[in-house]
């Protein structure tokens, strides 16, 4: 039995800036998913005290898969709590990328074989173009 899709998505300088400020680009893109065919989990290194605050933002935006946000605990680093939380998605879904803005989703990524695609927070819009793509060859957007 295949897997499901599913993307990888970090927030801050990926979907938004200034902690609750929208990327027009990376919204756009995520609304159009259709949810019953490619699940998106938010990794990142918000705290997990920055919950609420972050499921506000996510809820207010109308942005998939608001129950999939994992939060970085106090235990873990960053990157050792993002390098597991790939792992654990890898083993579950078939993630087709993982988005992001630094060096730390790039690593993640590489060590569970998920394909990354690198935002650059000044033109973000190639990278959302390029995961665009990816989401088409899965037919995971809702139809037109």
């Amino acid at each position: 039995m295949s897997k499901p899709f599913a993307i990888i998505v970090d927030i801050d300088e990926t979907i938004c800036t200034q902690f609750d400020v929208p990327i027009e680009v990376a919204v756009e893109v995520l609304q159009r998913i259709d949810e019953r065919k490619l699940h998106v989990h938010y990794v990142t290194a918000r705290p997990e005290v920055c919950g609420t605050a972050t499921a506000n933002f996510i809820t207010a935006d109308r942005l998939p898969g608001a129950l999939n946000v994992w939060m970085c605990p106090d235990v873990l680093d960053s990157l050792a709590h993002k390098r597991k939380q790939h792992d654990l998605l890898k083993e579950k879904f078939e993630v087709i990328a993982s988005i992001g803005d630094s060096a730390e989703e790039e690593e993640a990524s590489a060590a569970a074989g998920i394909p990354f695609v690198a935002v650059d927070l000044y033109d973000p819009r190639p990278a959302w173009t390029t995961l665009a793509a990816r989401i088409v060859e899965v037919g995971g957007f809702r139809d037109a």
